[in-house]
């Protein structure tokens, strides 16, 4: 059922997207394996299959190297190939990038943005209820 109603309104996705804020490094990979450009977006959701990527700037190959951080601060990286681009009007251009790893490595590497996503936002409200008042974290220190 679930399939369906995604087919119904033109998803045409394998695996169901999650959304997440989370900070990933890139490197665009040429076709001999040399990296053309290096720098930052921001994965607005990702799935067991890809990730929709959001930067300022163009990537310039099909093939990219996706990097993050876990909870325990070790660096994860995929390899992905970009399957779509659009500009979204306020100058970003989001991606759709495909894992290209092992299945399990597709959803380590998901399980992990989610994980970070989770844990950053569940203690970004407790600190908001710990000092509802901006100026107080000020006074605090």
């Amino acid at each position: 059922m679930r399939a369906e109603s995604r087919e119904l309104e033109g998803e045409h996705r394998k695996y169901p997207r999650v959304e997440t804020c989370n900070l990933i490094s890139y490197r665009s990979i040429m076709e001999n394996g040399e990296i053309s450009d290096q720098s930052m977006g921001r994965a607005l959701n990702v799935s067991q299959g890809g990730i929709h990527l959001e930067t300022p700037r163009l990537i310039l190959s099909e093939n990219v190297s996706l990097m993050s951080v876990d909870l325990d601060n070790n660096l994860i990286e995929i390899k992905g190939r970009i399957v779509y681009s659009k500009e979204n009007g306020s100058g970003m251009i989001g991606y759709g990038i495909r894992f290209q790893g092992w299945h399990k490595e597709n959803i380590q590497f998901a399980a992990n943005l989610i994980k970070v996503f989770h844990y950053r936002k569940h203690e970004a409200a407790l600190a908001v209820k710990a000092y509802p008042d901006p100026q107080m974290c000020v006074s605090a220190r």
